[in-house]
């Protein structure tokens, strides 16, 4: 090959370099052209063109079968032709291409992955470029190649606020992969900004990150520093970013919604309506509203005009309080126009409305545990994740259809003794105590509940419609054999759920108070929990496909509504009225069923074999159970399609896609999408089989 390159002349050795650097780097060979090729090494291109096809006759070159370009056939060949090749004349191949392909109108990105490699000196367009790659790869998705876009940028001249800008950018994303390495970044950008809202948004950002980090102290004092402006609306952003950011802090929290209260109280038109429907949160989650008064001052105050810089704060709070009260159409909604605002993962408002959407799904009992398909976070050493709202989901989803193994695997691997003292944790120890109970540790869920509910109370969390630690902690003590021990936390959560009163929170503590009161009275608390779930959880009206339609918090009040069933029916058993009883059983264990709900279901039978009943209820899992409108979506799903083409093709909602595949997977016992085209195929063939031997 040096051979070949020595006697084929310098033009034609230019050329076979030029296409070997490039093919080298992964510069965008997809767009690789006879005018590139002629463009970067000084050939003509007649002679490009001629030597590309002798080349590919030869068998030195073949085209890439994906796009069409030339390729060397072996990388050996590659390896030969670019070596002792001098570094500058290699990085004078990618300064020629990227001020070509800039000529030529090429993407934003085709050309900054040459100035990545060697910036042309002195000329004005590279940091535009740099910059203008970086949105285009973020907007796909692709944060490392953004970043190191951004990189780049920074080795460009730039003005002192650019720079600023360009590294608040480049900070939220090396955030978001290596923490440590976002806070300097963004310590420097606030340290440049000198205009006020550039100024405020990097404070925020900084102390959205050192929050997440740990700091919440240190994020609160950044945002004093900058506690002086003289712009209303931003000073209302620096106060409303506070707020939200203090629920990572419990003794943050309390100094500045205590301030914000009393300022309400002596100017609330001083306030802006993110403000006011944040202290809706803080109220509703201290026990101080009903869930219709909460909701009427939460529409009041999004109907109200706001700020473009504060809308996605209220659209997060607003979405909180309407999940609470299973307005969860609403909650999607707020959630949807907090996200349309396109914000950074180091938005404080951002984390709150994903949290949010997963609280929603979860409330709906349609929560899915994709996330972890085989029980561990990935990327995550054992025992080293931290807790989180999403892997608390998890974990009550994976105890819910019964893989308590799964469940126990994502326990196992969060690190809870030196987590920060914030909500998520939590929410997590709420989680563990629900799958220790269900593994039979009632001692150690028992700790947990109380934990969670110590720290929850500690944070002004009174509301068991946010956490229902204490009828959870009642269940253990009743477990325990300790109904006195019981009965003072059922009270209390009977009294909080009856001022929120939502028919999900009083039916559970009417049933759990029922339980640890019994006799007489306690059979009446069973029965009235009961009647409330039912009048709050309808039976889904199948729509026009054959479905069962949307009902909004019917299916996650049917997951309350089962245990009310079994505790009304295994009272009436004791009572000596088993006939009154076994109708009850029988439909907590048929809905128990019909919900994937393993350790419901066992419970329900259970209680039934109890009540004397001689066989249990009919199954409603397999593939034979399957409406017409879940085998259609199914089919597709196991042909490839994503949801978002199966929801164009039928007509459909994405997310009663979802809802249909989640009820699928559990209907035929499977996990995964990859898993569906041989259920199918196994429940055809066994449905054939059946043809042929009737």
């Amino acid at each position: 090959m040096l051979w070949w390159l020595d006697s084929a002349g310098p033009e034609t050795a230019a050329v076979a370099r030029a296409l070997a650097e490039l093919e080298e780097t992964g510069g965008g060979i997809a767009q690789v052209t006879d005018g590139l090729l002629a463009e970067v090494s000084g050939a003509g291109a007649a002679r490009v063109a001629g030597w590309l096809t002798a080349m590919t006759r030869l068998g030195l070159l073949r085209r890439d079968p994906g796009h069409g370009g030339p390729l060397f056939a072996h990388p050996l060949l590659r390896g030969a032709v670019l070596d002792g090749w001098p570094e500058e004349d290699r990085l004078d191949v990618h300064r020629r291409a990227a001020a070509y392909r800039y000529r030529r109108g090429d993407r934003a990105e085709a050309v900054a992955w040459h100035l990545l490699r060697a910036h042309p000196e002195g000329v004005g367009w590279v940091t535009e470029m740099l910059l203008d790659a970086a949105t285009e790869a973020s907007r796909a998705g692709r944060d490392a190649d953004a970043a190191a876009y951004l990189r780049g940028a920074l080795d460009t001249p730039m003005s002192r606020e650019r720079r600023a800008e360009v590294l608040t950018r480049l900070g939220a994303l090396e955030f978001s992969t290596v923490r440590s390495a976002g806070v300097p970044r963004l310590t420097e950008a606030l340290r440049l900004q000198q205009a006020p809202r550039e100024r405020v948004l990097t404070a925020v950002t900084l102390g959205t990150a050192l929050v997440h980090r740990g700091e919440a102290r240190a994020a609160f004092d950044v945002l004093r520093g900058i506690d002086d402006q003289d712009d209303p609306v931003l000073a209302r952003t620096v106060q409303t970013a506070a707020a939200l950011l203090s629920d990572h802090d419990r003794d943050i929290r309390r100094e500045v919604h205590q301030r914000l209260r009393e300022a309400a109280k002596r100017r609330p038109t001083a306030l802006s309506p993110a403000v006011h429907t944040l202290l809706v949160r803080y109220e509703a989650a201290a026990g101080m509203l009903s869930a219709e008064d909460a909701m009427r001052q939460i529409r009041q105050f999004v109907a109200a005009p706001e700020d473009r810089l504060l809308l996605p704060y209220r659209m997060s709070a607003a979405s909180t309080v309407a999940q609470w009260a299973d307005a969860l159409e609403e909650a999607d909604r707020y959630v949807q126009d907090g996200l349309t605002q396109r914000l950074s993962p180091l938005h404080p408002a951002h984390h709150a409305l994903v949290n949010t959407r997963a609280d929603t799904e979860a409330a709906r009992g349609a929560f899915t545990t994709e996330d972890y398909p085989e029980g561990r976070p990935s990327g995550v050493a054992p025992g080293r994740a931290v807790p989180t709202n999403i892997r608390a989901h998890s974990v009550i989803s994976l105890v819910r259809s019964g893989r308590l193994a799964d469940a126990r695997r994502i326990a196992a691997d969060v690190h809870v003794d030196e987590s920060t003292d914030g909500w998520q944790l939590n929410r997590f120890l709420y989680a563990r105590g629900v799958l220790r109970a269900a593994e039979g540790d009632q001692v150690g869920a028992l700790d947990d509940f109380l934990d969670c509910g110590r720290r929850q109370s500690a944070r002004d969390i009174l509301s068991p419609a946010v956490s229902p630690w204490r009828s959870a902690a009642a269940e253990c003590h009743l477990a325990l054999g300790r109904p006195q021990a019981a009965l003072p936390l059922a009270e209390e959560e009977y009294r909080l759920a009856a001022v929120w009163d939502t028919p999900r929170v009083v039916g559970r503590a009417l049933r759990v108070l029922g339980a640890a009161t019994g006799g007489r009275h306690g059979l009446e608390l069973t029965e009235q929990a009961v009647t409330v779930l039912r009048d709050g959880a309808p039976t889904p009206v199948p729509d026009a496909a054959g479905g069962a339609a949307d009902a909004g918090p019917a299916q996650g009040l049917h997951l309350e509504l089962v245990p009310a069933l079994i505790t009304h029916g295994r009272q009436l058993a004791a009572a000596g009225h088993p006939r009154r009883a076994r109708p009850l059983l029988r439909e907590a264990a048929a809905t128990a069923d019909h919900m994937g709900a393993a350790p419901l279901l066992a419970r329900a039978e259970r209680a039934l074999r109890d009540s004397g009943a001689r066989r249990g209820p009919a199954r409603h899992t397999g593939a034979g159970a399957l409406t017409d409108s879940e085998r259609r979506i199914a089919a597709l799903a196991a042909d490839g399609r994503t949801n978002d083409e199966i929801a164009g093709l039928l007509h459909l909602a994405r997310r009663t896609v979802e809802t249909h595949l989640t009820s699928t997977y559990r209907k035929l016992g499977i996990r995964r999408r990859t898993e569906l085209r041989d259920a199918l195929a196994d429940d055809d063939a066994g449905e054939n089989g059946n043809r042929h031997a009737g």
